[in-house]
């Protein structure tokens, strides 16, 4: 199955692209965290990853087609083929 990742802000910065696409073995948001974190590692890790919880940063929204994950374990969180999936910072402003 394959899904493309939308980047913005630090994750676009971090990767260096807007869109990527990757082949996943299994239909979890987990398989597809842990090949960003394997392709980006540390600065990926220390921005998307809570290593107390073992989970995705509470910082963090991950939306997948235009729809955000209310779940609550995201890893859980099933992923289809052609999903459009994106993680989002908290958006602040003055």
């Amino acid at each position: 199955m394959i899904v493309e990742v939308l980047y913005f802000a630090e994750f676009k910065e971090i990767t260096g692209k807007e869109k990527e696409k990757f082949e996943l073995s299994n239909n979890q948001l987990k398989n597809l965290i842990d090949l960003l974190l394997i392709k980006y590692k540390l600065p990926l890790r220390n921005l998307l990853w809570d290593d107390n919880t073992q989970n995705i940063s509470n910082l963090i929204s991950v939306i997948i087609n235009n729809q955000a994950v209310t779940q609550k374990n995201p890893l859980l969180t099933e992923i289809k083929d052609g999903d459009i999936i994106a993680f989002l910072l908290p958006v602040s402003g003055g």
